[in-house]
């Protein structure tokens, strides 16, 4: 998951081009306040209307004829999509936008015990991440 998500956040947010200072700038506004799951509408955010989450969750369990998604042994898991898979994903992908705060790319290691609690008042908060990747 967290290699999907590394991939995701790139191509999203165009991480890989641009200086040192804009990337740091640009990845801090995206962590902030979760702006990086959700977009504001006449002052209320609306969750998940950014597509990196439900981009990253089509690409790692649903893309291939055997990702687990579309397994018959393991697609009972995420179909329909359970609130903890959300987490699990809005996790890795702050995990992998969280790499970039220095403005360089330096890798961070996406387990449970680092990323469990991170969204503070966000809809994510009250679950667990199950996968330590």
């Amino acid at each position: 998951m967290a290699d999907w998500a590394r991939r995701t956040a790139v191509r999203s947010h165009w991480l890989d081009v641009g200086s040192e200072t804009e990337l740091q700038i640009m990845v801090e506004e995206l962590l902030f306040d979760d702006a990086h799951l959700c977009n504001v509408f006449d002052d209320k955010k609306s969750w998940f209307t950014r597509m990196d989450v439900l981009d990253l969750i089509y690409h790692h369990l649903f893309f291939t004829a055997n990702s687990l998604g579309r397994q018959p042994t393991t697609s009972h898991y995420f179909q329909p999509l359970a609130p903890y898979t959300l987490a699990w994903a809005a996790a890795a992908i702050y995990c992998a936008l969280s790499e970039y705060t220095s403005g360089k790319n330096a890798t961070v290691r996406f387990s449970q015990d680092e990323y469990q609690g991170t969204f503070g008042p966000s809809p994510v908060s009250s679950f667990t991440l199950d996968t330590t990747m």
